[in-house]
């Protein structure tokens, strides 16, 4: 329902765009007004919808002036937005698509080809300050080849991506210098060459806008061939300076790495010199002061205490274990050396073994000699010692520290332990 609100509104509109008034409208066929959802359309009409040209009318003084198609922007028109900011040209189906022209509200404006309500094809932008592109754009953003200049004076003519310089392309910087090659993700990156307005020039690899890997440059005081990175000289190389000084070989972030020659162990101050040092006695002193690693050798000047175990021992037996009158005694033989252990050994098992026969035999005969009227039955005593000079026929000994016990009978006192001592010789 039409209220006196909506047709004074009406009556009172203001257009943007010749021919859009309402009272030239009201002078065509089928005029009609349409009101819907805080929407207000006045102009033509065919079958209770909007078709040709008319005015509509939304909130917060979002307008759009043009022709109409089924209820739909189809055809020319102008479209002002809420944000001031307002598109002029052709639509389809709702929206941009032809030539048209986009201006925000700044003043910025895009003016070209649309596609599906984007800026699509060839067209160009112009921002606050001067600077612009003109080109191709894909979906709103620039893409293929255009030309971008920069408020500052900076201007590129190649190929972009999604509104980067990618590919091939040759910038114009505001210094003079000149860069032509390749670009990815909207720095130098590939093959290129840079002129210098000072007159320098280089052509070589460039990675993330710097110059990285093999190159070659040249200027008025020096040339030099051979491998970069992050832009300085970095790797094998060779610099040849315009008086003719060659420095080939490695560099290390722009600096020359001399090879320095090994020098001598010999320090320089023990060279042969006419005049002494001041701290010549000093000097001299340290020289004939032996090395510490000989101080452990120094000959020993005190005399050698002679060992206990040269002394002379007493060795006694029990006459009732070595003394046998009906057959000999084998004597216990001592070995010199600890590798006859062994035999030592077994040489004591067999004397044992005789001295229990004798034992047994004893027990059996009725007179039994009496320690005290045996002559022989006195203790004997065997003398060990070392001669202060060796004979033919005698030896020296020592005592060795491994202990041997033996469990053996006997006849009158049952068992009884008896505890020998190896010995070897002594050298």
């Amino acid at each position: 329902m039409i209220d006196n609100q909506i047709i004074l509104r009406i009556q009172n509109y203001k257009n943007n765009t010749k021919g859009y008034s309402f009272e030239e409208l009201k002078q065509l066929p089928n005029f009609g007004i349409i009101t819907q959802k805080n929407k207000i359309y006045f102009g033509q009409v065919f079958n209770g919808l909007k078709h040709g040209k008319g005015v509509l009318l939304m909130e917060q003084d979002h307008v759009y002036e043009g022709e109409f198609n089924n209820n739909r922007k189809h055809g020319q028109g102008q479209e002002v937005f809420p944000s001031k900011s307002y598109y002029q040209g052709l639509y389809v189906n709702g929206k941009p698509e032809g030539f048209g022209k986009f201006t925000w509200s700044n003043g910025e404006y895009y003016e070209g080809e649309w596609f599906n309500g984007n800026k699509h094809g060839q067209g160009t932008w112009m921002g606050l300050k001067g600077d612009m592109y003109t080109g191709q754009w894909v979906d709103g953003k620039p893409n293929g080849k255009g030309q971008h200049k920069w408020i500052n004076g900076d201007q590129y003519q190649g190929e972009f991506k999604d509104s980067l310089k990618h590919g091939f392309g040759e910038e114009l910087f505001a210094n003079g210098d000149k860069y032509i090659g390749m670009y990815q993700n909207g720095k130098p990156e590939g093959n290129g060459e840079y002129f210098y307005s000072s007159g320098a020039y280089f052509h070589g690899k460039f990675k993330n806008g710097l110059k990285t890997g093999y190159g070659e440059y040249r200027c008025s005081t020096y040339s030099y061939k051979g491998y970069y990175m992050n832009d300085k000289k970095h790797g094998e190389g060779e610099l040849i300076y315009s008086d003719g000084i060659r420095k080939k070989g490695k560099f290390f972030n722009d600096f020359y790495e001399k090879k320095v020659p090994r020098q001598s162990s010999v320090p320089n101050n023990t060279q042969p010199n006419n005049t002494p040092p001041r701290n010549y006695q000093e000097l001299m002193r340290a020289c004939l002061k032996p090395p510490s690693y000989l101080s452990s050798t120094k000959p020993n000047t005190q005399k050698q205490q002679p060992s206990p175990l040269n002394k002379t021992v007493i060795i006694q037996r029990n006459p009732l274990d070595i003394y046998c009158p009906e057959k000999p005694y084998k004597n216990l033989q001592i070995q010199t050396g600890r590798q006859n252990s062994k035999r030592e050994f077994q040489e004591r098992d067999i004397n044992l073994k005789i001295q229990d026969k004798i034992i047994i035999q004893k027990k059996n005969s009725t007179n039994v000699p009496s320690n005290k009227s045996s002559p022989q039955n006195q203790p004997n005593q065997q003398t060990i010692y070392k001669q202060s000079t060796r004979q033919p026929q005698a030896f020296s000994f020592r005592f060795d520290t491994t202990k041997t016990s033996f469990i053996t009978r006997t006849g009158l006192k049952g068992k009884q332990n008896f505890k020998y001592q190896s010995c070897s010789r002594y050298d």
